[in-house]
């Protein structure tokens, strides 16, 4: 297996997973305890998670009969990667991009073509399709916001990209989509070839209990839940995940509070002389110094990294120092956080 994953550190300021920084509610903790007591925890969970896909049916409007429900939506990514990458068909996604598309398919042996895109994320929608096209891809895959750049391709050119990829399966990871307005949950469900995958662990606040979303047509659906793992989401997350579900207004509310934090971030960060910052459309933001002629400044990017070291804080870093990709906390971690980077 050439792709390998580390998990990621969780001592100090956790800045680095773009988790949620806030503890669950008080009423969706209560929820789950209480339904925990007619939980049936001696027998095995629904395999299908029949009432979650319902439930996340019914708060998007979509038909359950094309919903999948994984352990994660990792669990989703690495069923859609088995059943399509097969037969010399590769998955072809983006550079930079999530980590774990690599190492799912390099765990079935299947080949990756990454089409590298500018520092900010932009790329060639375009040459994009024609690369795909040209690898004969079983695959396209891409996270939109894209972690870790922040860049968003926009629903339009999402769904023209469908079409002329067709009959290629084209799969977008919503992962944080929640913090933005370029879903394609909408419209998914009457695409043939087209997949959407949604998670409760970034906005929702519940990357514990690892439950994730596939949400596309029903015989597409029914192809991937071939390789789907058996009792693969337990009781216990069932539980907690339609717990979550059922207080969309708590998810609203941090969504609310990201955005805020995410304005007043981008104000303070403008004011930074020789610093490049990426879209700012989920609950993280990638940072790099540059120096006079723009170019990017790795020796400052690795200073700055040091400099979050020493206060034990938590950031997705890379061995390039190409860039820094930092969460939104709460806003007393912000502080500390644009400190650090104000004094670099």
């Amino acid at each position: 297996m050439s792709a390998l994953y580390q998990a990621h550190a969780q001592q100090g300021m956790l800045l680095n997973a773009n988790e949620c920084s806030n503890e669950p509610a008080q009423v969706v903790l209560d929820q789950i305890a209480q339904d925990l007591k007619a939980g049936h925890l001696n027998r095995y969970p629904d395999d299908q998670a029949t009432a979650l896909a319902q439930q996340f049916a019914k708060l998007y409007d979509l038909d359950a009969n094309g919903i999948l429900v994984g352990n994660g939506s990792d669990a989703t990514l690495q069923m859609m990667i088995n059943s399509l990458c097969r037969q010399d068909r590769p998955l072809v996604t983006l550079k930079p991009d999530f980590g774990m598309y690599d190492f799912y398919a390099s765990a079935m042996q299947s080949r990756v073509y990454a089409y590298q895109t500018k520092w900010q994320g932009e790329f060639d929608v375009e040459a994009f399709v024609q690369f795909a096209k040209e690898k004969q891809a079983g695959l396209v895959l891409f996270s939109n916001p894209n972690n870790p750049t922040g860049h968003q391709v926009d629903r339009q050119t999402l769904l023209q990209m469908a079409k002329v990829l067709d009959p290629i399966v084209l799969a977008v990871d919503e992962a944080y989509m929640d913090f933005s307005d370029q879903s394609l949950l909408d419209q998914v469900q009457s695409l043939q070839n087209v997949i959407v995958t949604r998670t409760l662990s970034k906005a929702w606040g519940l990357a514990g209990i690892r439950c994730g979303f596939l949400v596309t047509n029903e015989k597409l659906a029914s192809e991937l839940a071939k390789w789907r793992v058996v009792y693969s989401v337990s009781t216990l997350d069932q539980i907690a995940a339609k717990a979550g579900l059922a207080h969309p207004e708590v998810k609203d509310e941090y969504v609310a509070c990201i955005q805020q934090e995410t304005k007043r971030i981008a104000k303070t960060l403008e004011q930074v002389k020789n610093l490049k910052v990426g879209p700012m459309h989920a609950n993280f933001y990638a940072i790099s110094f540059v120096d006079e002629q723009g170019n990017l400044d790795l020796k400052r990017n690795e200073q700055l990294e040091q400099s979050f070291v020493q206060q034990n804080i938590q950031l997705r870093t890379w061995l390039s120092h190409e860039r820094i990709r930092i969460t939104i906390g709460l806003p007393e971690q912000n502080d500390l956080v644009l400190k650090l980077i104000q004094e670099s």
